[in-house]
């Protein structure tokens, strides 16, 4: 097993009483985006432990799951930073207050291309048998062109009816008004539905294979339902 798991950057963040913490405007300078990240280096964080809004705890937990249950290097997380970019789940951040919601679409474009986010997202998908992406729509779109899958390759989008439209070649699990029934609200539902998906791994793995094969969505929710009725802990 071989996957990826792309998140994004969450509002609330573990800042244990940082004074002042980076600004999208400090992020604008790069001489004082050095001298404010010094100031700060004492409340870094890796970027994994950094984030603690309920998507990006759900989404950990199951990365939890799937390493306890497969090993350490079955799972790999990135996380898309309106201030930092596409970062590694071990790499140390600063407390900031940077976002793409509520921004337009032409500057979270700009902003997307300053800080190379689709070419990140297209080099760090190779590799991987499986890419899945717990994104909103405002983060779909810092990502695009959307990365296609190589030969082999599945990449899976949760994703609400109201978000981007999505290539043909690409798996979309619904992540909308009705898959609140999996014991989430829609803030935090990519995330819970990805710590059940990876419940439902550990429990069957043996439908790991079919997950690769399959370009629908009924394997996914298959695991998704079998995580939820045992437990996803």
């Amino acid at each position: 097993m071989n996957l990826l798991v792309i998140g994004s950057c969450t509002d609330h963040k573990d800042i244990r009483g940082c004074p002042s913490p980076l600004s999208e405007a400090d992020f604008e300078d790069p001489a004082l985006l050095k001298h404010r990240e010094a100031e700060l280096a004492r409340w870094a964080l890796p970027a994994g432990r950094l984030y603690t809004g309920r998507q990006h705890r759900y989404m950990m937990n199951g990365v939890a799951l799937l390493r306890r249950r497969f090993g350490l290097s079955t799972c790999s997380v990135k996380i898309i930073s309106a201030g930092y970019g596409l970062v590694a789940e071990d790499q140390l951040l600063v407390p900031y207050e940077a976002t793409f919601q509520h921004k337009s679409r032409g500057w979270i474009c700009r902003r997307a291309r300053q800080l190379a986010i689709p070419e990140a997202v297209r080099e760090a998908v190779h590799g991987h048998e499986c890419v899945v992406f717990l994104l909103g729509e405002k983060y779909l779109l810092s990502i695009q062109p959307l990365p296609l899958p190589s030969p082999g390759q599945r990449l899976i989008f949760f994703t609400s009816a109201s978000e981007l439209a999505l290539s043909s070649d690409l798996t979309i699990i619904p992540a909308g008004k009705a898959e609140g029934r999996f014991g989430a609200v829609m803030t935090a539902l990519k995330g819970k539905m990805f710590e059940l998906l990876a419940a439902g791994l550990c429990l069957s793995p043996e439908l790991w294979e079919q997950l690769l094969s399959d370009e629908s969505s009924r394997t996914a929710l298959s695991l998704i339902e079998i995580g939820q009725a045992h437990g996803s802990h």
